[in-house]
């Protein structure tokens, strides 16, 4: 019978072992997730990695599929004047559709990685003075 309750303080010990164990490393993982994989703040939305993901996808692209066009929804024509103020600043030339409050951004440079990283960082720039949405893109037919 003594037998029997050493063996059970015993397997009480390594249960509570055990959940100390799980707390920790569970805690060690989320640190490591918070880390890896931080929470998107305010000053880069969503679209952002998504945009430039695209951009970058064209890098060796036919000459032929280009000029490409970037759409951007906005809330109104204010918005769309500054996002088309700071689009020019780099150089890039866009046109808005008040009708539907889009932004298209033409793009006909380059399909080189320098080319297409200075209109990822050109447009992200922009798009974070003004609030905007990424919608697509679409290659010239």
């Amino acid at each position: 019978m003594k037998w029997l309750k050493w063996i059970a303080a015993l397997a009480g010990i390594a249960a509570g072992t055990a959940g100390i164990v799980k707390v920790v490393t569970d805690r060690k993982n989320k640190q490591l997730d918070n880390y890896l994989l931080p929470a998107p703040n305010d000053n880069e939305s969503e679209e952002i990695p998504a945009m430039k993901a695209d951009i970058l996808s064209w890098v060796g692209e036919d000459k032929k599929n280009f000029p490409v066009t970037l759409s951007f929804a906005v809330a109104d024509s204010k918005a769309a004047d500054k996002f088309q103020e700071e689009l020019a600043k780099d150089g890039l030339s866009s046109s808005f559709d008040a009708k539907t409050n889009v932004v298209d951004v033409l793009y006909n440079g380059e399909s080189t990685i320098e080319g297409l990283t200075f209109l990822a960082s050109a447009v992200i720039s922009a798009m974070k003075a003004v609030d905007v949405q990424y919608q697509g893109f679409n290659f010239a037919k």
